[in-house]
């Protein structure tokens, strides 16, 4: 693949003005690999700056990548004395945020509305909008204004919530406007009864939090400064979200002057090599059209896992084009397919195993970015409806950057579509929710209310404006993951239309925040219900009450059905890498802890024995991660293993190759 350097003006290996580097791009791309291989090389290029790798994901990988604890505190890599690591603890920031302002908050509550101290509390501990990811940016900020880094790379989550990410200021403004609202209340007052406003410490408080959005702001569109690296590779669904990704960073106005083309194959005799090298070569003349505008670094696929010092400088010399790629040796010490001492079961015996539950209604895939959750959940729903014809199937995706289009072929969206309706292949239909869509239904259909309750009242008391306009500004306040809910609120009232709910979910770290949500709209929902029972006295509030009542009651059946280990299942998918691994523990561990019932592990992409020295020091490294697997978790789970198809899984023949593929021991 030829590199394009310079189509767009010095990328973030030549510009020594950057000061924020953002990488990211579709799960399982190697975005953290790429991250973490940059900061070693701007920090060997740059002995005298100080550079900080960083970590906004919340399934942070930085210390699996590094082979080291990295938490919420800074870590210094020893091996460079002008590097240091840090994995955002969001929540931690968010904590000591609400330690400090929080008898502001609740100051400005008391004089806005008829919320008292101990109402107004819980609310907004409960309400802040994704404010504990807005709190790691705003840090990031504040570490680049004062000076102690001389330039911040960081490692975001997945595209769908990087994106959101990126629009949380605007979202936070929101939150700032129902605060002033409140202010304004006691300015009117003021106004009223001494004639003139005297500034406190509330003002002060919301001016120095629309500021820091204000920096944040304008530290994401500071395009002499600040430079985003997406990374794909060459395949079909990663290069539709990458385009979709540098398309939503620009009207975001964030630059974008290079792309990382990951996982490029090179020349092979071994023909499983050059199958999937035929397919790749017409991949990437895709992305050159595409991304014409852009500096393309192609990385070669490496037999074996990048984790550690050592890997990662290699991954570095070969991205920034420090040396020419080399057929790079089978690893001493590697293991042979004898280790594992029993074969693991295949994609067709886990389905059938789903087949028998007949009580089974909610089937979740879960698990790291590119691990191929998606394909696997489609090939799935094939699979269960062929062999169950008069079931109806519905596979629906909560991921904000959705994928079932891209891995089904053709386009879905925020619609049922029929994928096969047949009497012998069975009924299966596909959604994309959209459940932004959904929650801004909601939202309007709340402000209409709340609009008719106060209009006659608002016209014969001036004052009581202010407190609906804040009643109305309430809504815009949910707790983060309610749209979420209103996706799976909506797959609840179609139950009795389906017979069974196929789920794919986004990258870990926000799966595991999808379903912990429940849980937390409960309350937020509750404490809103006292909250507007405090006008009740004042305004009749029957149709507001009753929607919130209604959303109560179907939050609660969300949460009853995820913990029915009758009716849910939660499918773990992994590949054989050692990060992957790692990951899959953490997720594991969350789905226990949630009371979610889970009893499938998905071992994906494996490679077929071939007499290939490169696929075969993939497959014995591959071997050692599955042994790993199966002695870690065989005992509790059932272990499958799905092998690596040599193309990339797009279309329903593509996927009924995998209901019909085993495993090759």
């Amino acid at each position: 693949m030829k590199k394009n350097r310079n189509v767009a003006g010095p990328g973030f290996l030549d510009n020594p003005a950057l000061r924020l580097i953002l990488f990211g791009g579709k799960g399982g791309c190697g975005k953290t690999t790429s991250a973490a291989a940059a900061s070693i090389c701007l920090a060997r290029q740059s002995p005298g700056k100080k550079v900080l790798l960083a970590s906004t994901d919340p399934a942070h990988s930085l210390g699996d990548s590094f082979e080291r604890k990295v938490g919420g505190e800074l870590l210094q890599v020893g091996e460079l004395e002008n590097l240091w690591l840090l994995e955002m603890d969001a929540r931690k920031l968010f904590e000591d945020f609400k330690g400090k302002n929080a008898e502001t908050i609740k100051k400005l509550a008391e004089r806005g509305t008829y919320f008292e101290k101990d109402d107004i509390e819980s609310f907004f501990i409960l309400s802040l909008p994704g404010l504990d990811e807005v709190m790691a940016v705003m840090e990031l900020a504040r570490i680049l204004k004062r000076g102690d880094f001389d330039l911040i790379i960081l490692d975001t989550a997945p595209t769908g919530h990087t994106l959101r990410m990126l629009a949380l200021p605007a979202q936070m403004r929101k939150w700032v406007e129902v605060f002033d609202l409140m202010q304004e209340k006691h300015r009117f007052f003021q106004k009223r009864f001494r004639g003139r406003c005297v500034r406190d410490e509330a003002d002060e408080f919301l001016k120095a939090l629309s500021d820091d959005l204000s920096m944040v702001e304008s530290l994401f569109r500071d395009n002499g400064t600040v430079e985003f690296v997406p990374v794909t590779i060459p395949e079909p669904a990663a290069i539709e979200e990458t385009h979709r990704l540098l398309v939503s960073l620009s009207s975001f106005g964030i630059l974008v002057r290079s792309v990382i083309v990951n996982r490029v194959i090179g020349n092979s005799e071994c023909p499983y090599c050059s199958s999937r090298k035929r397919e790749v070569d017409g991949r990437l003349q895709e992305i050159e059209g595409i991304f014409s505008g852009c500096n393309l670094l192609p990385v070669p696929q490496f037999p074996h896992a990048i984790q550690g010092m050592e890997s990662l400088g290699e991954f570095a010399e070969l991205l920034f084009g420090h040396e020419k790629f080399r057929d790079l040796p089978e690893k001493e010490g590697g293991q042979s397919d004898s280790i594992i001492n029993f074969a693991p079961s295949t994609f067709q015996d886990a389905v059938s195993d789903f087949l028998k539950k007949k009580e089974l209604e909610f089937l979740f895939f879960g698990g790291k970015g590119g691990v191929g959750k998606t394909t696997l959940a489609a090939a799935a729903a094939l699979r269960i409806a062929r062999g169950t014809p008069g079931r109806k199937v519905l596979i629906l995706s909560t991921d904000p950057a959705h994928s079932l289009s891209d891995c089904f072929g053709y386009k879905i969206g925020n619609d049922i579509t029929a994928v096969i309706e047949s009497s012998a292949a069975g009924h299966v239909y596909a959604l994309e929710m959209d459940a932004l869509q959904m929650l801004d239904e909601f939202r309007n259909g709340y402000r209409s209310d709340i609009d008719e309750i106060f209009n006659s009242f608002a016209a014969r008391v001036g004052e009581i404006a202010f407190d609906r306009e804040v009643i109305r500004g309430l809504v815009d306040l949910f707790p983060p993951g309610l749209d979420e809910i209103m996706a799976i609120k909506r797959m609840l009232e179609l139950r009795g239309a389906f017979d069974l709910f196929i789920i794919d979910t986004a990258p870990t770290g926000h799966a595991l925040r999808l379903l912990e949500t429940p849980e937390i709209a409960l309350d937020w929902l509750k404490t809103i219900l006292r909250l507007l029972l405090k006008y009740k006295d004042v305004v009749r509030l029957g149709g507001v009450a009753e929607k919130m009542m209604n959303l109560l009651r179907d939050v609660k059946s969300v949460q009853a059905a995820l913990t029915d280990c009758l009716k849910t299942e939660f499918v773990a998918v992994t590949i054989p890498e050692s990060l992957g691994l790692l990951e899959t523990g953490r997720l594991l561990s969350g789905i226990g802890k949630l009371g979610i019932n889970s009893g499938h592990i998905f071992v994906n992409m494996m490679f077929p024995p071939t007499s290939c020295s490169f696929c075969t020091a993939i497959r014995e490294e591959q071997m050692s991660c599955l042994r790993r697997v199966i002695v870690q978790w065989g005992k509790g789970y059932e272990v499958a293993a799905v092998p690596q198809l040599p193309h990339p899984v797009k279309g329903l023949g593509a996927l009924e190759a995998i209901c019909d593929e085993t495993w090759e021991k």
